[in-house]
């Protein structure tokens, strides 16, 4: 068994029935040509009679068969004497998919197929059960009706039909891969090997049609499984969500660059992609929000200094987490349209995120300029007219002016202003020797613009002269644009970290009046864009593009919410 093979083993070897197996073996079959009729997932909690996975497909003799698949993992992946004859067991489960009928007369000459029936198993039949195992067999079956596919059957399909035909078939993947899995647990990983990894599979999809397609994107879903699978192996959710976050945004960015955003099929393999991403972080959240929502749980107590920075860094990137969470978690499970429960889910979905931020003092201390991107992604989530609370409108009030509190006190009692050019390493510096590096640049915020933007929104004319008086216009503060007329901005804002996107409107001295200023802003004119994405049914995915790539957030997000009378 050559290397490749083993990493297809040991994967497919550790994988539990219930949402692991259940989730990638449909994606096996598809890729084989097989039409699936019904799987686990849309049977679940009813009785399935030995059939988690119904299709339609042809033997190797090119015979055609209705197949009843019973996928056995985890602690019955091994046929065993212990297993076989128990309630709910391998021989149980045989005996009802023989028995049980399963009709479909929506399908042509389903009904009148012969049946194959077939035990899934990622493990081995034990020898102490084979001699019982196969006088059954031969006694229920004839010749054809019944097959048997363990880890090495598995091994075997899907290094011919997933990994060594698509994923392992070139040198550089293969390499990739398992540096990816090497890696993936390592300390400050940027996860580079699997970015490449994921550009090297985009760069062969050059059709959607037939077996191309299908094979591109059950790839790119077994990847993100394949990732999935290893972190939790590591207990180290953080590399899953990471990488899954990259793979999301770079195939809808291929998916957007091809204008495929309205092929219903392509948005199907598409949704797959992000059920895997919501399984990721519906643990991840499951597994720290308890503990994050704490007083201070943010904040690292063997920190040392470094929490100065670490604590602010911890609490915004977790907030932007959280907000995206929160609203693909909206439009679960089909992640096409709103739930129907949408206000009640997203009251608690609230009055959580409300819960860790007046918990954390460091999600109230912003340190680089780009930490607005959280903060606007707070605002969007919580300004949705449509449910609205009093309690909201109270919440982001007293947020805005906790932020700009934050602020003051670090400018009066350390000097220090948010970096303009995000470089944690230099607020680092500043923060360990008190000194200001000369590379250092808070002469010019854009964070600090929006900030005193948003106090027109609360008509807050008191914080506007506090924040005018401290600060003594020594900030020039600026407000990036969108430069529509020279760029594809929706296509940029999923692929990288926009400079040249953008143009800039700035000002240095804000009016003594904040009437004057009010007034200023509500004349200042704004672009908007018609989003693609939206127009999909995706609009959360701009969330996770601003997050991602560290983007500002576009003023007319927060400006066409400020009431022009």
């Amino acid at each position: 068994m050559n290397s490749n093979n083993i990493i297809v083993q040991e994967y497919l070897g550790s994988l539990k029935e219930d949402k692991e197996l259940d989730y990638l073996f449909p994606i096996l079959l598809n890729v084989m040509g097989f039409r699936i009729v019904q799987t686990a997932l849309e049977s679940k909690g009813q009785s399935q009679y030995g059939k988690d996975i119904v299709a339609i497909g042809n033997d190797e003799k090119g015979n055609k068969y209705r197949w009843y698949f019973e996928l056995k993992g985890f602690k019955d992946k091994d046929i065993t004497d212990k297993n076989y004859s128990i309630p709910d067991g391998i021989r149980e489960s045989i005996i009802e998919a023989k028995d049980t009928a399963f009709n479909d007369s929506s399908i042509p000459e389903f009904n009148f197929l012969p049946i194959k029936i077939v035990v899934v198993h990622n493990g081995v039949l034990k020898t102490n059960i084979r001699p019982t195992f196969d006088g059954f067999i031969s006694r229920e079956f004839k010749s054809g009706e019944f097959e048997r596919w363990d880890i090495y059957c598995l091994t075997d399909l899907f290094s011919k039909y997933l990994f060594s035909e698509y994923l392992l078939a070139d040198s550089e993947s293969n390499r990739l891969l398992k540096r990816t899995l090497a890696f993936l647990d390592s300390p400050d990983n940027d996860y580079v090997d699997f970015k490449q990894l994921v550009e090297i599979q985009i760069d062969k999809i050059n059709s959607i049609k037939g077996r191309t397609f299908k094979k591109f994107f059950a790839t790119i879903n077994l990847l993100s499984s394949i990732v999935f699978h290893y972190s939790l192996e590591n207990q180290n959710l953080i590399a899953a969500k990471e990488c899954t976050d990259y793979l999301v945004l770079r195939v809808w960015s291929w998916i957007l660059k091809q204008k495929l955003e309205q092929k219903e099929p392509v948005l199907r393999e598409y949704r797959k992609l992000l059920k895997t991403q919501y399984d990721i972080l519906n643990l991840y959240f499951k597994k720290t929000f308890k503990v994050a929502s704490l007083e201070n749980g943010l904040y690292a107590e063997n920190g040392a200094f470094f929490e100065a920075i670490g604590y602010p860094l911890r609490c915004f990137d977790y907030v932007n987490d959280l907000i995206y969470y929160c609203e693909l978690r909206s439009y679960y499970p089909d992640f096409e349209k709103a739930t129907t429960h949408k206000k009640r889910l997203r009251d608690i979905q609230k009055d959580n995120i409300i819960k860790l931020i007046e918990n954390n003092s460091g999600a109230y201390r912003p340190i680089i300029d780009n930490h607005s991107i959280a903060i606007l992604n707070t605002f969007r989530f919580f300004l949705e007219q449509s449910d609205l609370r009093q309690k909201d409108v109270e919440f982001l009030a007293s947020y805005i002016f906790g932020l700009i509190n934050g602020l003051l006190v670090i400018k009066i009692k350390r000097n220090r202003l948010p970096d303009g050019y995000n470089r944690v390493n230099l607020v680092s510096e500043f923060v360990a020797t008190g000194e200001k590096p000369e590379e250092y640049t808070d002469e010019s915020s854009m964070l600090i613009a929006m900030l005193y933007e948003l106090l027109v929104l609360f008509n807050a004319e008191d914080t506007y002269l506090n924040l005018k008086k401290h600060l003594d216009d020594e900030v020039n503060l600026q407000i990036a644009h969108p430069n529509i007329k020279e760029y594809d901005i929706e296509q940029s804002l999923f692929e990288n970290h926009m400079d040249s996107e953008y143009y800039v409107d700035s000002f240095h001295k804000v009016p003594d009046s904040f009437e004057e200023f009010k007034k200023l802003v509500k004349e200042k004119p704004f672009d908007e864009i018609e989003y693609r994405t939206d127009k999909a049914g995706f609009p959360y995915l701009r969330t996770l593009a601003h997050k991602y790539f560290k983007n500002e957030i576009f003023p007319d997000e927060w400006r066409k919410k400020i009431p022009k009378e």
